[in-house]
């Protein structure tokens, strides 16, 4: 009976790789008062929160960099990540990327879908009193830059 408690008994000095892999260990994972495993949960939820958000380009990037960033901070020397900053982690990265997928996808919509340069034209003489192709004739004449070489403004 010694024996196989002594072969499946582990030390102090191996606890960090086996650190998720029995009951002791996995309460350790999630004691509330341990302030690590509080930024990992942190860094988990504005995880979760920057992928629904995503569709909210801007704040869905600043969550998603508040998770990415709380999950780094939880490591503390160790070598792994907790399972929570783990995931807060991956779900960060997939919210920030996503965000700045959509923000690229519509930007270059905008200015190659002619259904849509006219649908924001429209939107932008409601919402401004002139369309969206004068304000880029506006950016042109002020800043001296030819819209029309980029392939932006079609030059009349």
């Amino acid at each position: 009976m010694n024996e196989n408690r002594d072969r499946n008994s582990w030390s102090f000095d191996d606890r960090d790789e086996r650190y998720y892999y029995n009951n002791y260990n996995y309460n350790k994972a999630h004691n509330q008062l341990d302030p690590r495993v509080v930024m990992a949960t942190a860094a988990m939820v504005t995880g979760l929160v920057s992928i629904a958000l995503s569709f909210t380009v801007y704040i869905s990037v600043v969550i998603g960099g508040i998770a990415i960033l709380t999950a780094c901070l939880t490591r503390e020397g160790n070598k792994r990540l907790l399972p929570q900053a783990r995931r807060g982690l991956i779900c960060g990265i997939i919210g920030v990327g996503l965000s700045y997928f959509l923000l690229i996808h519509s930007i270059t919509a905008i200015l190659t879908d002619p259904g849509t340069r006219a649908y924001m034209n429209r939107y932008s003489e409601q919402l401004t009193g002139e369309s969206f192709d004068q304000m880029l004739q506006e950016i042109e004449e002020q800043y001296g830059v030819d819209l029309s070489d980029y392939g932006i403004l079609t030059a009349d």
